[in-house]
């Protein structure tokens, strides 16, 4: 078998396990921004999980009749408020804005 077959039978028709998906991170005044490209997917279909200095996205959709599986972990370069991230999915474009985390201090009582 040449290697056009391979080509074929492997790696365009099949169903991959796993697409990365393209996405683009700035920071910015009002935090994080990451912008990410999502084809096909629904609102139903997205799951989005945030920590203090990280963010991961799980989606599935439909694209040409194959079931396409999205998964991407996004280390923030500065630390967020996980409670307050805040994100919108609008024609196949998702946009995560994560507010950076207050850096606070706090009196501490000497004994």
């Amino acid at each position: 078998m040449g290697w056009f077959y391979r080509e074929v039978r492997w790696g365009y028709f099949t169903v991959r396990d796993v697409e990365e998906p393209l996405h683009e991170v700035k920071v910015t005044r009002e935090g994080v921004v990451i912008t990410m490209d999502l084809p096909g997917v629904r609102k139903e279909d997205l799951v989005i999980s945030a920590s203090e200095d990280a963010i991961l996205v799980e989606a599935v959709s439909r694209v040409g009749g194959t079931r396409v599986r999205y998964r991407k972990l996004i280390k923030t370069p500065i630390p967020i408020d996980p409670d307050k991230v805040v994100a919108r999915l609008t024609n196949g474009i998702l946009q995560i804005v994560a507010p950076p985390k207050e850096m606070g201090f706090r009196r501490v009582k000497v004994e």
